[in-house]
């Protein structure tokens, strides 16, 4: 799918970062310790900020030790480093220096310079003066595509929101400060609860965030005034100075005097159904929720193949204070018409024989109707009615 949208020739990496140790080995096969992340480039120009792990220099690598044998007497850790130039036609390098006669990298007035300094040491007379390259003036080791240095989020982590996916903040400070740079516009169009949003606007960056969860942008937008510290505002986000968040559900108040056509778009879009294209001639169906194995858009039965059921559940959407028993005697008739074995059922409230005669439904029919108030999706409390 990202080879469609991005394009196959756009692809440049496979990033593995490990997030955690193996718990538990009581199933069979390999525990699942990592998440892939997928790096495309793509346009005229492609931003690419090469990340380094800094180095420790109480804890080097037995490569990096190795190389880095010395050190000075104020404890800086250093490794000699070749003066020689490559080139050997460069009459103008062309010196002796502590008695040795090359070609230099430097002029003998900066290796003069480097000498006084302490930089340029000869070990022992008549060897090759050599450069000190200190390790802590180093950017640190390259950071390949396997990322072992940044733990997951802990139940004790400061960061921690509770969000069921969410990501450290590390991680996607070195995304974005990799690819991107300062004053560039970096869109999440899945951002949870705004961790690249955090990343990006520490790094100066402008951003753009998208959540299908009305929570997870309520979460998001008080984490950007917590930890950022910037208003939400539309004046000052006109001015670049804050940030807005739009298109936040409806309120019971709004939702009451809306378009009927529109409530019904709302309604079915927020139970992850496909609403209806036409407003009249529905046949009591304003839209349709289609299980994970089931599609939208089902195949064409091929020559010889039986033609099998594809599986779906209608909703049905009421804009008014109750629905009493007559809408559900007409929800129940399109049910028994399709023969859907669920379906949904969307008002502002229910009258005690609506719901009498749902559970009466149940029990001649063994068919369910899932009645759900408008309350109770703006406040997200349906995950457990839509399984």
């Amino acid at each position: 799918m990202l080879d469609q949208i991005l394009g196959e020739n756009n692809f440049q990496s496979e990033i593995i970062w490990h997030r955690t140790l193996a718990k538990g080995l009581a199933f069979t096969g390999f525990p699942n310790n990592h998440d892939t992340i997928f790096l495309y480039g793509g346009g005229d120009e492609t931003t690419f900020n090469r990340p380094y792990d800094p180095y420790d220099q109480d804890n080097l690598d037995e490569k990096t030790a190795s190389k880095y044998s010395h050190r000075d007497p104020d404890g800086r850790i250093y490794r000699l480093d070749n003066l020689i130039n490559p080139n050997p036609n460069r009459p103008n390098l062309t010196y002796e220096f502590l008695g040795v006669n090359r070609v230099w990298r430097w002029t003998k007035e900066r290796m003069q310079e480097a000498y006084d300094n302490g930089i340029v040491v000869q070990t022992k007379p008549g060897a090759v003066p050599q450069m000190k390259r200190y390790l802590d003036e180093q950017e640190g080791r390259p950071i390949d595509t396997v990322w072992t240095d940044i733990p997951p989020i802990n139940s004790q982590a400061k960061e921690r929101l509770g969000y069921p996916t969410q990501k450290p903040l590390a991680l996607l400070d070195r995304i974005i400060r990799a690819s991107s740079k300062e004053n560039d516009i970096v869109l999440d169009a899945f951002c949870g609860c705004g961790t690249a949003l955090v990343a990006a606007q520490n790094l100066k960056r402008q951003w753009i965030g998208i959540d299908i969860s009305p929570t997870a942008c309520r979460v998001m937008a008080k984490r950007l005034r917590d930890v950022c510290g910037i208003p939400e505002s539309e004046p000052l986000w006109k001015a670049g100075r804050g940030f807005v968040v739009r298109d936040l559900p409806w309120t019971v108040e709004k939702l009451r005097v809306i378009p009927p056509f529109e409530f019904e778009n709302w309604a079915v879009i927020a139970l992850g159904g496909i609403p209806n294209k036409v407003q009249v001639g529905d046949m009591g169906v304003d839209g349709r929720i289609f299980p994970v194995s089931s599609s939208a858009a089902p195949r064409k039965s091929q020559e010889g193949e039986l033609g099998l059921k594809e599986r779906w559940y209608p909703i049905q959407v009421k804009q008014k204070d109750k629905a009493g028993r007559p809408d559900i005697d007409a929800f129940e008739a399109m049910m028994m018409r399709e023969d859907c074995e669920k379906g949904f059922f969307v008002s502002f409230d229910y009258s005690s024989d609506a719901l009498q005669e749902i559970e009466s439904f149940f029990k001649r029919s063994h068919k369910v109707i899932v009645a759900l108030t408008v309350q109770e999706i703006l406040d997200e409390h349906i995950a457990k009615k839509l399984v």
